[in-house]
C-alpha cells in the first residue's frame, strides 16, 4: 500500500461507540468538514436533509470544537496543541499528551422545531440522535430529576430489547451503574431497592409501546431538558466565600449558557445569552465559550 492511499483514509468516531472508514480520494488536509461530514452521512443512509443536524467535531477530554463546514477537521488536528493554548485551561503536559479525534455529533445550531420534523421521516437521524442523547444522560452532561432518570433507564433497556421479566427481583441493581447517571446513583445509593422498584414499574408502563417509538419517546424526554442541544466546555468560576475557583461544566445553546459544578452537577446559573454582558455572580473565562473557532 503506498504512502498517498494510507493518507487518503479519515476515520469518524460516531455516538454508538462505532467509527466510519472514509476514503477520502485525495490528501486529507483538503477535505472539509462539511464534505466529511456528507460523506459520513451518506454510509449511514441518512437523508440529505438530515446532514444538518449533524457536524464535524474534534474532541479530546480537554477540548470539544464544532467545525464549521469550511474547515478542514485533519489540518485542525494537527494544530491541536495550539488550539489547546488559545482555548483550554490545561498545563503544558497535559497538552503535550492529549490526542484528538475526528467525531460526528449533533449540529448545536440546528433548530429543535427541525429535529421534532427530522425524526419522524429519518430513522437513522434518530439513530444517532438518540445515541447522543443517551450518553449525554449516562455522562451526567444532561442532569436530570431522579424520575426522569428512572424513566429513561427504562427505555434504554426496554430499546437493548430487555423485558422486567429478563430482571428477577433485586437484579435491576446491578446494572443501575450502566442505564444511570453518576449523579442519580450517588444521590440514591442508600435506598437500592428504590431504583429497582420505580425502573421495574416504568418498564412495565412500556409494555404496550412498539419498538420503533421507544427512541423518538426518549429524544421527547430530553427536549423538555433546557441542557439539550449544549456544546460543552471546561471552565473554573470564582464562588463567593471559597478560596479557590470551583471546575465548572459550560454548555452552550443559541440562547443559553448553562453552567454547572462538576463535583456535585448541581445548575451554578443559567444566562441567556442575550444577557451574558450584565451577568454579576459568575466569572467564567471567556476561552469556554467556544463553539466555532
Amino acid at each position: 500500500m503506498t504512502t498517498e492511499k494510507i493518507k487518503s483514509v479519515i476515520w469518524v468516531i460516531l455516538m454508538d461507540k462505532k467509527k466510519q472508514k472514509i476514503t477520502a480520494g485525495r490528501v486529507p488536509e483538503t477535505v472539509t468538514a462539511g464534505e466529511l461530514r456528507d460523506a459520513v452521512c451518506r454510509k449511514l443512509r441518512i437523508t440529505p436533509d438530515g446532514n444538518e443536524a449533524f457536524a464535524i467535531w474534534i474532541c479530546s477530554p480537554l477540548l470539544q470544537i464544532q467545525l464549521k463546514p469550511t474547515h478542514y477537521p485533519t489540518a485542525l488536528c494537527d494544530m491541536w496543541y495550539d488550539l489547546l493554548s488559545q482555548f483550554a485551561a490545561t498545563t503544558e503536559s497535559q497538552a503535550k499528551t492529549d490526542l484528538p479525534v475526528i467525531m460526528m455529533m449533533r449540529n448545536v445550531f440546528y433548530p429543535l422545531e427541525q429535529e421534532r420534523c427530522l425524526i419522524m421521516s429519518d430513522p437513522q437521524a434518530r439513530y444517532y440522535l438518540t445515541a447522543e442523547a443517551m450518553f449525554n444522560v449516562l455522562t451526567g452532561r444532561y442532569p436530570i430529576e431522579d424520575e426522569l432518570a428512572f424513566k429513561l433507564a427504562a427505555l434504554q433497556l426496554k430499546m437493548e430489547g430487555k423485558r422486567e421479566t429478563s430482571y428477577p427481583s433485586g437484579t435491576i441493581q446491578s446494572v443501575a451503574h450502566e442505564i444511570l447517571p453518576w449523579d442519580v446513583m450517588r444521590r440514591n445509593k442508600k435506598q437500592p431497592l428504590h431504583i429497582e422498584k420505580r425502573v421495574r414499574e416504568y418498564m412495565k408502563s412500556l409494555n404496550l409501546s412498539t419498538p420503533g417509538t421507544l427512541d423518538h419517546l426518549y429524544l421527547s424526554h430530553c427536549w423538555t431538558q433546557t441542557c439539550y442541544r449544549c456544546g460543552f466546555f471546561n471552565g473554573q468560576t470564582e464562588m463567593v466565600g471559597k478560596k479557590k475557583d470551583i471546575p465548572v461544566r459550560v454548555g452552550i445553546t443559541p440562547h443559553n449558557i448553562i453552567i454547572w459544578n462538576k463535583i456535585t452537577n448541581k445548575l451554578v446559573q443559567l444566562i441567556p445569552t442575550k444577557d451574558i454582558s450584565n451577568t454579576k455572580y459568575v466569572s467564567v473565562s471567556s476561552r469556554a465559550f467556544v463553539t466555532h473557532i
